[in-house]
């Protein structure tokens, strides 16, 4: 059965689906992974897969490709025998019970006050989905937060100590960097600076970028 993981936020431009984007070809190096959102075929998610698609066919380039699913039009529960992983990219509310591991990325004032708050309505949803998973007779799942801003050192210390209220981990932050951005415009991710043909393609900010998410995913599965 897969690992479900859940990138969702109260934020609009959190940036979840180039989370999500940039974590799925990370995971696709070693395991079966899956990408979904319920945005249907022309979201930025489906469209990003179908660049990396094109650009193995035009450039014969050899970009792993993660399967792209619509829920508008597959059944969640019978996709899970198809991967190792499934990465679905801000779903409603209705998603949390089933995830195994829910991340989520903040960004500026809202984004802060969702999780440093006991009494928010995005903490609410969270512990209603823990009880709804707890009555399924499944434990509960991990929940990390991503601070993908330029939070000042006093903002991340509170949400941190809220953390420890609400359940959550607080992971690395990221930094609002123009290559995550452009990864998921271009179909090319930090993640593929390994592959020959692309070297030329990189420079230091790629690279510091990539180092920026590989602490972050070795700090939501850390290395066995």
């Amino acid at each position: 059965m897969a690992q479900i993981v859940i990138i969702n936020s109260v934020n609009n431009a959190a940036g979840k689906t180039t989370l999500t984007a940039h974590l799925a070809v990370m995971l696709a190096a070693e395991y079966k992974s899956a990408v979904l959102d319920n945005a249907g075929e022309n979201s930025a998610l489906a469209m990003f897969v179908a660049k990396r698609y094109n650009l193995n066919l035009g450039k014969n380039y050899h970009l792993i490709v993660p399967p792209y699913y619509s829920l508008q039009k597959e059944k969640f529960d019978e996709l899970g025998d198809t991967c190792d992983v499934m990465l679905l990219d801000s779903p409603d509310e209705k998603y949390f019970k089933y995830a195994d591991v829910l991340i989520t990325p903040i960004r500026g004032r809202e984004g802060a006050l969702s999780v440093s708050s006991t009494d928010s309505l995005y903490a609410a949803f969270i512990w209603d989905a823990k009880k709804k998973r707890a009555a399924i007779g499944k434990s509960a799942f991990r929940w990390v937060v991503v601070p993908n801003d330029d939070y000042s050192n006093e903002e991340i210390e509170k949400i941190a100590a809220c953390g420890k209220i609400l359940g959550f981990q607080l992971a690395p932050r990221l930094h609002h960097r123009l290559e995550y951005a452009s990864g998921l415009k271009n179909g090319v991710t930090v993640w593929d600076k390994d592959q020959p043909e692309l070297k030329t393609l990189f420079d230091l900010p790629d690279l510091y970028a990539r180092r920026e998410l590989k602490k972050l995913a070795s700090f939501i599965w850390p290395p066995k």
